[in-house]
Parts: C-alpha cells; structure tokens; sequence
C-alpha cells in the first residue's frame, strides 16, 4: 500500500473512531513509518489580546509539554512563530529560516531534541467548525520528500478536525445526532470541483483549471460541505463516493 493509500485509509477511519486515544494511535500507525514518534495538536483561542492554547491532544512527554506551556509557546518557540506568521506548514527548518534565536528559543529547540523531537513538520489549520489549530509530529529522523509533504498535510487536517468533533471546540459545531441523508442536489459546477479535490487538486489549482477566482471555488467547496453535511472535504468525498455521486 502506498503512502497516498494509507493516507487516504487514515482519512476514511478517522471518520469512525470514537475516542481520542484511537485516533492518536490511527495517526501513529500512518506517520511511525515516517519517522515520527510523536505527535501535537494545539487547540487556540484569544484571550485578551494574546493567543492561549485552549486544549490540546497529544502523545509528548509530560515534561516536554510542561516546559513548552511554562516558557510561553507563542514567545519561545520559533517553530510555532513561524508557522503562525510566516506560513501555514512547513518542516521546522524551513519555518525557522532567517529567524534569529534568543536564549529561549534555542533551550526549547534543545529539549526538543532531548525529547527525541530533533526534526519536525507543522501546519496551521483552520477548523471546520470555526477557530485554529497547530499541529506537528516530530521525530530524529523524519522523512521530507515531497509526498511525506503531502500525507501530511491531508493527515493534519482530518485530525485536527476530527480531535475538534470530539472536544467540541469551535462555535457552529455541527450536531452528531442529525437524522436523514444529506442532500445531492450539487450543481454541475459543483460536481466538478468536487471530482478535481478528490483527484488531490488544491482550490487554486481548480480555480486555475476551470478558470475562475480561488474565492469563487472556496465557496463552492463552502456550499458542497454544507449540501453533503460534511465536516471537511476529506468526509465530503466519502459521503459522496457513498452516495455515488462521484466514483
């Protein structure tokens, strides 16, 4: 099975677990083959003026977690700055490039390290259900080619979302109670945007196909999340392959 498959697999049962043990072991079983040996999703919220984590899953050492929480994340870590001002993802180099360290910043990368967490890749994620997350895997020896690249950031998104679903973080969450089938009343358009995201095409590379705005396609995905009563485009896909809307 390759690693498009298994990510797809990961995306397809994170969906069905129940518990948020289950889910960390799901994504365990998709990044240890990566060189991964744990794992961090950081739910956010404001709190006067400042970015506080609110809740958080994870499989990091305590004392690693207690000295990332006492030395202030948002001022110490470059790794979380980078990510958060500069970019979306990236590996912790390339989020750390240009930076300069202060004392702090280099103690925690540091006991980064001595946690085993020398190498890591991170990505900002914006919630279905409304708010941000941070989330990163690390390891020593963490795979960085182009496809690891692209697990990743799929695996991150459904995880972060479905760890969401089960913390109940964020406003205008939906119900997991809802009764009946979602509609499939997609128009043409629709339905194509919809076949080019489950053949792996970004909005922007939709938009470039069918030759319209990244904004104009970013609503369309918008309405087809809330016509198939899916919680992102990954469950989308699957309730749509289920409903034979697309094969």
């Amino acid at each position: 099975m390759t690693l498009a498959d298994r990510t797809l697999a990961f995306a397809e049962q994170a969906a069905e677990v129940q518990t948020r043990k289950s889910l960390g072991s799901s994504l365990m079983s998709l990044v240890e083959p990566l060189g991964a040996s744990t794992f961090a999703c950081l739910y956010l919220r404001r709190e006067r003026g400042a970015v506080v984590i609110d809740r958080s899953l994870s499989n990091v050492s305590r004392q690693w977690l207690e000295l990332y929480l006492e030395r202030g994340y948002d001022a110490s870590d470059p790794v979380f700055q980078g990510v958060m001002r500069g970019g979306t993802y990236g590996y912790w180099d390339e989020l750390t490039r240009g930076m300069v360290l202060n004392r702090q910043m280099r103690e925690v990368m540091g006991a980064a390290s001595e946690h085993k967490m020398r190498q890591g890749f991170t990505k900002r994620v914006t919630l279905d259900s409304g708010g941000i997350a941070v989330m990163m895997i690390a390891g020593m020896d963490l795979e960085k080619d182009r496809q690891t690249r692209a697990a990743l950031r799929m695996a991150f998104d459904v995880f972060a979302n479905e760890g969401a679903r089960m913390l109940k973080v964020g406003p205008g969450g939906k119900s997991e109670n809802g009764e009946g089938e979602p509609s499939q009343d997609l128009s043409k358009t629709q339905l194509k945007v919809l076949l080019m995201r489950s053949e792996g095409m970004s909005n922007k590379q939709v938009a470039q196909t069918l030759g319209r705005h990244e904004k104009t396609v970013e609503c369309h995905v918008t309405e087809i999340l809330r016509r198939l009563e899916a919680r992102n485009m990954i469950d989308a896909i699957r309730i749509a392959t289920r409903l034979k809307l697309i094969l």
